[in-house]
């Protein structure tokens, strides 16, 4: 065929113009149910979906329809039929920062939405009808998060902190958080202050260090005013922090100041050291109680009554995405053997260490784990993997001897991927449990305890 013709009849997609947008607007819709993000979701007279965000199931709302997107997105206008699990958000900034999209619903509601999300991802991917779903409360709606993200911009010599508006780069001044611990809540006024003069932006973790002082990890994009890293190293000399780093975008090394690493309170009481700018639990409350719980379904009698939590009944345990080891030190105590596999260096380094720190025998490799060959003999999986899931982990384990798998997610929909993968290979799902670590928000930590099918390679 000569270059630059094509076949009778089959159009170039050059010839096709381009489909004229479509005016917003405002439509009464019935919300039917809650989809992963947030959002609610209600169906137009033709069908269409439409995902409207601050809605609760069951009510009938009046939002402005944008059908140029795909899906298309209403944004709310005004409630004409209130759900009963509707609440007044308690924060005054929730509308523009978005970050606690569901403060707008009670706490149980919030716990049946996230459980129904869970539920209906999992048993579309493997095709079955999951176990009864258990849900972990928050003991504390507000006021629990011991870390968290910010975001700081600087500009004219004035530096504002606070987190991104929904779905843009927009920074929200927020001078206050009320789901911040009163321990790093004095973030929002000190990070301002140290880095007064800075051009630029970057995001600022902050948490708890040593001695329950505040530990800040800054990655800058920008110039950072010579008043500034005076001011970050006084307030760590003089003890206000107990470390901090920085990372200039484009160095190749972080500045530090003491000892950046947050530190909390292990879920056998002692505590742990979690590397710096590494991946942490929300709140120490939280990572406790999910540790705890994924030691006790790791077991092989999860269900059945035990006298001591040191016996090494959990036979040779393989951890990946092991992090700093939050879930290590309770899961090499019950082993036979102990395996953690983290591509972090630094995280590797303190599940190292805290695995020292306790006397507790047990490997840690730095390497991917998603790419880490499951041994022959390992008995169970613990894997924690990132939003992303563990598409390569999965099929290594599928095609293993593993008897018992113990996923812990972060993302719905890749656990649900992730869960089918196993079922189609003869895992089992025992049991599924959501756990409420991130209270307002639509976010939730599940947690799967799948065991091979008898007679299933």
């Amino acid at each position: 065929m000569p270059h630059g013709t094509r076949p009778a009849g089959k159009p170039d997609r050059r010839d096709k113009q381009a489909r004229p947008k479509q005016a917003l607007r405002p439509e009464i819709l019935h919300i039917e149910n809650l989809a992963a993000g947030g959002a609610g979701v209600a169906r137009l007279a033709d069908r269409t979906a439409v995902f409207v965000p601050g809605t609760a199931p069951g009510e009938r709302v009046e939002a402005e329809v944008d059908r140029n997107t795909r899906p298309a997105r209403g944004r709310l206008l005004r409630v004409i039929e209130a759900s009963p699990d509707r609440v007044d958000p308690t924060c005054l900034h929730v509308d523009a920062c978005g970050g606690c999209d569901f403060m707008h619903l009670s706490p149980r509601a919030q716990e049946a939405a996230h459980a129904e999300i869970v539920r209906s991802a999992v048993a579309h991917a493997t095709g079955e009808a999951p176990p009864a779903i258990h849900v972990h409360a928050a003991p504390e709606p507000l006021g629990y998060r011991t870390r968290a993200r910010l975001y700081v911009r600087g500009e004219r010599g004035r530096v504002r902190i606070g987190y991104r508006a929904p779905g843009s780069h927009t920074l929200v001044a927020t001078p206050t958080c009320i789901v911040l611990a009163s321990s790093i809540a004095g973030a929002l006024d000190e990070i301002p202050a140290a880095l007064a003069g800075s051009t630029g932006e970057g995001d600022v973790q902050v948490a708890r260090g040593a001695g329950g002082r505040l530990v800040v990890d800054v990655t800058w994009r920008g110039e950072i005013a010579p008043a500034a890293w005076t001011a970050i190293d006084r307030r760590v000399a003089e003890g206000a922090w107990a470390g901090a780093r920085v990372r200039m975008e484009g160095a190749k090394t972080p500045a530090v100041f003491g000892d950046p690493r947050p530190v909390l309170e292990g879920a056998d009481g002692a505590p742990l050291v979690i590397a710096a700018g590494s991946f942490a639990q929300s709140s120490d409350h939280g990572a406790t109680l999910l540790a705890r719980r994924v030691a006790e379904l790791a077991r092989a009698d999860v269900d059945a009554p035990r006298e001591g939590a040191d016996e090494a009944t959990n036979g040779h345990v393989l951890e990946l995405f092991a992090g700093s080891g939050t879930l290590s030190i309770l899961l090499a105590r019950g082993a036979a053997s102990f395996v953690a596999v983290e591509s972090d260096e630094g995280a590797a380094r303190s599940a190292r260490e805290n695995l020292a720190a306790r006397d507790l025998a047990g490997k840690v490799v730095a390497t991917d784990a998603d790419a880490y060959p499951v041994p022959p003999r390992v008995d169970v999986v613990v894997l924690d993997p990132p939003r992303a899931g563990a598409e390569g982990a999965t099929a290594a384990i599928a095609a293993s001897r593993v008897q018992r798998i113990v996923y812990v997610a972060c993302d719905p929909a890749t656990l649900a991927r992730d869960l089918g993968v196993l079922s189609r290979a003869g895992f089992s799902l025992t049991h599924l449990e959501t756990v409420e670590l991130f209270p307002q928000t639509s976010h939730v930590e599940t947690v799967a305890r799948l065991v091979r099918r008898r007679g299933a390679r």
